[in-house]
């Protein structure tokens, strides 16, 4: 196995993914993942001259970034300020890490997560620079990392069996799952279909199938060659 440093050249936060109104936020130069944290808690016991620590509850920290201010950028910097002036809660965003691998919510582990703008600040500039900008955007619950990809095929590959009574699955005649790195218990998103665009979850993986959670929700359909399947997880 080969390990894959990543670097951030390619990075974008891009808001209303799949939306008329998609863009790439104008200007960033920082993006800053979120943190994964518990809490710690000391309990003190007289006669003792120890005391002891546990950790608590498992905290998600903020997505940060930063930049430079730009003005006239409608759906990307205005559109952040729109968001923190009305509390707006939003899932159709994503952060790429390069030009493929993204974060963002995990709606099928946690159905009520979304990301609200926590703060926007416009920055300081001297006369020979232009000025910065910096903020962040906090997460309501969930989020997973999307590091496993399949794009249909031209024949087309991709088909979604509904399951009846049994487990949907979504099928490759080109036994593409394996070797593309999905696992059990993967979040899985579905982009490009003609009925069954959404998030699910995983729950076995063949080389030729991917069997989900759900029973009887898939609405069955094959010969899409421009299905997009995107895996990950915490």
């Amino acid at each position: 196995m080969t390990l894959e440093f990543k670097t951030a050249e390619s990075a974008a936060l891009v808001l209303k993914y799949g939306d008329t109104d998609q863009a790439v936020v104008k200007g960033l130069n920082r993006l800053g993942l979120p943190s994964y944290e518990r809490q710690d808690v000391t309990v003190d016991e007289f006669r003792q001259l120890m005391s002891r620590k546990f950790t608590t509850g498992l905290t998600l920290g903020d997505i940060t970034f930063g930049g430079n201010m730009v003005v006239g950028d409608t759906k990307g910097q205005d559109q952040l300020k729109a968001y923190l002036k009305d509390n707006t809660k939003f899932t159709d965003a994503r952060l790429y890490l390069d030009l493929e691998d993204f974060l963002a919510v995990d709606l099928a582990n946690d159905e009520d997560t979304a990301w609200q703008v926590g703060g926007y600040t416009p920055g300081e500039a001297d006369k020979n620079g232009i000025f910065s900008l910096s903020g962040r955007i906090v997460s309501n619950g969930r989020v997973a990392y999307f590091t496993k990809h399949l794009e249909g095929t031209s024949p087309a590959t991709i088909a979604f069996v509904n399951g009846g009574a049994s487990e949907d699955t979504i099928t490759d005649s080109d036994s593409g799952f394996v070797d593309a790195g999905f696992v059990a218990g993967d979040t899985l998103i579905v982009e490009g279909s003609t009925s069954n665009d959404g998030q699910y979850l995983i729950k076995e993986v063949a080389a030729g199938t991917l069997t989900l959670t759900c029973i009887g929700t898939l609405t069955a359909e094959s010969g899409l060659s421009g299905t997009a399947l995107h895996g990950g997880g915490f």
